[in-house]
């Protein structure tokens, strides 16, 4: 059902009436005061790489002998690759409005090398995470500026159903927000991003040591640094493409790179 609903609200900027598809449903037209703005469709191609930190906010392992894991001794890293189909509609002049279908590919690893187990010959040391799936999102633009400046704040929802080794779940929010100046059909501008992640794997692994049956495990990971820094630059080719690229930086790093064809 929900991928029934984020089907329909994906279509329906789609669903207008032959005279809306001329110029668009483009609401408060006047605060434009006759300037010429963007084509109110858009489909983009969305590329993202992240490489950040985890914190573990739940762990459980059912280890012979080994009681409760201290978090704070386990180092979790987490590496991915991401992109997407994106579908857009510019609802007013400060509002845009989109939905995303994509790819994600990541690698988790969770360094247990720390954790002591009493009386055994032996480390567990890393737990690889490998995992791939779709992604769904929905998200909105918020938008102001001048001839020379602006401001905007990018959210977006996303949830991705994944394959893997384990039975594994991610669900995220992020937030841009960003402050930028216009140079003719150039824009660049900085800013940062918040990040709310939420990734669950659950399994069993099979220890080094012959004989040892494997062990089940649960374990939910959050970001351990929700703000990064992040600058970027866009050039604007018309009112009917753009293409834009952004680098982040600080306790995360990540690139995103957009490019988009309006209508």
């Amino acid at each position: 059902m929900r991928r029934l609903i984020f089907s329909l609200l994906l279509l329906a900027p789609l669903c207008v009436s032959a005279e809306e598809s001329s110029s668009g449903p483009l609401f408060m037209k006047d605060m434009l005061g006759g300037r010429e703005f963007f084509e109110p469709w858009g489909v983009g191609l969305d590329f993202f790489t992240m490489d950040q930190d985890y914190s573990i906010s739940q762990l459980e392992f059912d280890i012979p002998g080994v009681g409760d894991i201290d978090p704070d001794n386990i180092l979790v890293t987490n590496k991915l690759q991401h992109y997407d189909l994106k579908v857009d509609l510019w609802l007013t002049p400060f509002l845009n409005v989109f939905g995303l279908v994509g790819r994600l590919d990541a690698d988790t690893e969770v360094d247990l090398s720390n954790v002591v187990i009493p009386g055994a010959p032996f480390q567990l040391g890393t737990l690889p995470v490998s995992y791939d799936g779709t992604v769904y999102g929905l998200g909105l633009n918020l938008m102001y500026g001048g001839e020379h400046w602006f401001a905007m704040l990018n959210n977006t929802w996303t949830e991705t159903s994944l394959n893997g080794n384990f039975d594994s779940s991610v669900k995220s929010y992020t937030a841009q927000p960003r402050i930028g100046l216009i140079f003719n059909k150039w824009m660049v501008w900085g800013g940062g991003m918040y990040l709310d992640t939420e990734e669950k794997h659950s399994g069993v692994i099979d220890l080094p040591v012959p004989g040892w049956p494997p062990v089940p495990f649960n374990i939910t990971l959050e970001t351990m640094e929700k703000w990064n820094y992040a600058v970027g630059v866009a050039h604007v080719f018309s009112p009917k493409a753009h293409i834009s690229l952004e680098l982040g930086f600080g306790e995360r790093d990540h690139t995103l790179f957009n490019f988009t064809y309006r209508f």
